[in-house]
């Protein structure tokens, strides 16, 4: 019997979106990430979406990181940005939403393409890693968010969760 070939999604923004990106931004490269799932069956109850924010936010109190239930490692937020949402607007809401901050500026500092190999399917999304700047000193995020956020003086690669939060912050390094 001859396997079925895997089906692929893939999530990107539209074209104009990623010009603007490339032309405000010509100096990083876009790093590639894969991850093999074995027999994980992908999770594809959710809106559609352009992409996946990555943020680096930064403050008086230091950076902020996530505690995600269960684990002993921080990350840093991330949320997806939805299909009719301009990518800057998602960037901000995933701040609020996640750690319920405003963010006063915010800078792209690398764009990864990630691909996750599911026993079903094949998703291939755009994470976009975006420095950000809050005044904010309290957290109050959304009900419901799956971790817990907290200011941090010192990151270091060791203290992270997974490669992509480790090549976000040796690329939000100089920003």
């Amino acid at each position: 019997m001859k396997a079925s070939p895997r089906r692929m999604l893939i999530e990107l923004p539209v074209a104009n979106e990623i010009d603007e990106m490339a032309l405000s931004s010509p100096d990083f490269k876009v790093r590639t990430f894969e991850f093999d799932l074995g027999a994980e069956k992908a999770d594809l109850n959710y809106p559609p979406c352009k992409g996946q924010a990555v943020l680096v936010i930064r403050g008086e109190k230091g950076t902020v990181l996530m505690k995600r239930h269960g684990t002993a490692k921080w990350a840093f937020p991330t949320g997806r940005i939805g299909m009719a949402e301009p990518i800057a607007q998602g960037v901000k809401r995933v701040a609020k939403d996640e750690c319920g901050l405003g963010l006063k500026s915010i800078e792209l500092a690398g764009m990864y393409d990630v691909v996750r190999h599911y026993s079903d399917i094949t998703v291939k999304r755009l994470h976009f890693v975006y420095v950000g700047r809050t005044d904010d000193t309290a957290f109050a995020p959304e009900r419901g968010s799956a971790a817990e956020p907290g200011f941090h003086r010192q990151v270091s690669e060791g203290s992270l969760e997974g490669d992509i939060d480790k090549a976000a912050l040796e690329d939000s390094s100089e920003k």
